[in-house]
């Protein structure tokens, strides 16, 4: 037994439990009883605050905590109208559909509900708001759950899954057409065949929690099963991973089949998809399954197995907890957030493995230049790709590079010259067209760029676009400006008047002013295709007066992925999101 715990610890890699460090990032004032947690499309962590029957966030920026849904007050409220007129009744789960929508799961309330990023406004999903079981085969709005637990989106974004725990089944809604059916389970606490096939035949004992790992595959933990699956998704099986099926709490490394779980409550997979975390909320711990281990490894990795509240700093294995329900990956960095429920935190676990390797922007290669007196700056990838394919950031470089980081790993130039202060007008064009020419020369940089225009560069990305789409790729536009009737006129009477002056104008003939809204004809018969990023709740440049317009009038290719609850800041996608546009810019090529 020493021998086979010895080298059952080597398993661990290097420093594992020695680089860990937990800390609290949120709570316990105002707080009361946190669940599911999350980060979300814009790097925020999101959290269900449960015992207040709200949803939270914590700008990743400043550390706040700010409510997103809820009133604070429990009922079952506020369908059609603003989040924060809504009442919940216990949220337990919360997620981001890839196109920007909010979801989350009322467990007492029996119901699934959505803010809706472009409307800002609350609906119900799934269920009635009353216990039970029906409504297979028709609309989701009428059929009845029985206290929903764990909700999680199929890796195309067209299905959700709702463990629908009191009835011992996994149900699936169509998106498309609001449609609800039982896609796994047949009611029976009975424990699942290794190997079984998804099918209402298959029993399941608890479906307690969801997670999708990258290469789509969902993992369900069993919270009377006292076990974990993953669910292969190609050829819709469930496969046994982790747990015994008999309650407890072994703190050594072992088997992941042969150690007992204890009524686990959440699940999280790495960004690696080789480590999944286990909120183990019976035993108070953090568990962790290595797959890269044959066979599979449990480990716990937080908490000592004994209720209690901390130390709240240092190592996560003296840290205790109580009755944890959630765990949240950051999909970069593969910090582990808990839901510490009985202790009212938020929790931060650094150090782990499974991360990404993220170059940030400022350790590759720029060439900083002057063109005609105006600074200019290339930046380039380690290798790049045949073809020197190029993005052309139009305003403020460096600023929220995520898109920009994924490009250059992936071989793409980036290129910026400086046009500030000018709106899009005629000497910016001429700036851009100077550069252009500059850049293929010296650089051969390849003939058709994507034009990236974030906040007021939308201006010059998207008219530069207009006049040249013969030589454009793509455009991505980034809570970007595309009136200044909208911005800066509400917020800078100076700044209008120069924005007027771009285009010689001056308030008398402001109504003679057009932008790109009112010239998208050419882009759209040259089949441009269109990135269109921004915040719902962005007061500064609102959705609804720019590039809501664009997606509402633009007649050619175009894909808007709009944040709920998020402002003008943070801009972009966080972390992998990125890659996903990152394949759909090479595919134009």
């Amino acid at each position: 037994m020493i021998f086979r715990f010895i080298a059952l610890c080597l398993l661990l890699p290097l420093g594992f439990l020695q680089s860990a460090e937990i800390s609290t990032v949120a709570g316990p004032e105002g707080l009361n009883n946190t669940f599911g947690v999350i980060v979300g499309l814009d790097g925020d962590i999101y959290f269900c605050d449960t015992g207040n029957h709200a949803i939270k966030k914590i700008d990743r920026k400043k550390g706040t905590v700010t409510t997103v849904v809820g009133t604070e007050k429990k009922g079952y409220s506020g369908d059609g109208g603003p989040p924060l007129k809504a009442d919940l009744f216990e949220p337990y789960e919360v997620r981001f559909h890839r196109g920007g929508d909010l979801y989350w799961v009322e467990m007492q309330n029996h119901i699934v509900r959505k803010l809706d990023a472009r409307t800002n406004l609350v609906s119900t999903v799934a269920g009635t708001g009353e216990k039970g079981f029906s409504g297979d085969g028709g609309p989701a709005t009428t059929a009845k759950l029985h206290r929903p637990h764990s909700i999680q989106f199929d890796q195309a974004g067209e299905n959700l899954y709702i463990c629908d725990i009191g009835n011992h089944r996994i149900r699936k809604v169509s998106l498309s057409d609001g449609t609800i059916d039982t896609w796994c389970g047949n009611g029976k606490k009975e424990t699942t065949r290794d190997g079984a096939k998804v099918s209402t035949d298959t029993p399941l004992k608890g479906p307690r929690a969801l997670d999708i790992a990258p290469d789509g595959d969902l993992w369900l933990a069993l919270r009377e099963g006292n076990a974990l699956y993953r669910i292969d998704m190609k050829n819709l099986t469930i496969h046994h991973v982790a747990g015994t099926g008999k309650n407890g709490y072994v703190a050594e490394p072992t088997e992941a089949k042969q150690a007992p779980l204890s009524g686990p409550k959440g699940v999280a997979v790495s960004p690696d998809g080789n480590w999944i975390y286990l909120a183990d909320t019976e035993s108070h711990t953090v568990r962790a399954v290595d797959l890269r281990a044959n066979p599979p490894m449990l480990h716990s990795i937080a908490g000592t197995g004994k209720k209690g509240d901390g130390p709240d700093n240092g190592d996560p294995a003296n840290c205790q907890m109580a009755r944890l329900h959630g765990v949240g990956i950051d999909p970069v960095t593969g910090d582990l957030y808990i839901g510490d429920s009985e202790t009212n935190k938020i929790r931060k676990i650094t150090g782990l493995p499974g991360g990404l390797d993220w170059k940030p922007l400022g350790s590759y290669r720029s060439e900083n230049f002057e063109l005609n007196g105006v600074k200019c700056r290339v930046t380039s990838p380690d290798k790049a790709k045949d073809g020197n394919p190029w993005i052309w950031r139009c305003r403020f470089y460096g600023a929220f590079p995520g898109l920009d980081e994924a490009l250059l790993a992936s071989g793409w130039h980036i290129a910026w010259t400086d046009v500030g202060n000018l709106f899009g007008g005629p000497e910016a064009m001429s700036r851009f067209d100077a550069f252009y020419s500059h850049v293929r020369s010296k650089y051969q940089l390849a003939e058709k760029p994507v034009m990236e225009g974030f906040s007021r560069g939308g201006l010059p990305a998207a008219n530069w676009s207009i006049q040249n789409p013969d030589k454009v790729l793509a455009l991505y536009i980034d809570a970007a400006v595309m009136s200044i009737h909208s911005w800066p006129k509400n917020s800078s009477e100076k700044l209008y008047e120069t924005a007027l002056q771009a285009y010689g104008l001056d308030n008398g003939t402001a109504s003679q002013w057009q932008g790109p809204l009112d010239n998208l004809a050419p882009l759209a018969a040259a089949k441009i295709p269109v990135f269109i990023v921004a915040g719902g709740a962005d007061p500064v440049v609102p959705f609804e007066e720019n590039t809501g317009l664009f997606e509402m009038n633009y007649t050619g290719p175009l894909e808007a992925i709009v944040k709920a609850t998020c402002g003008h800041h943070p801009h972009g996608l966080y972390g992998p999101a990125n890659y996903e546009l990152v394949k759909k810019l090479e595919a134009l090529r």
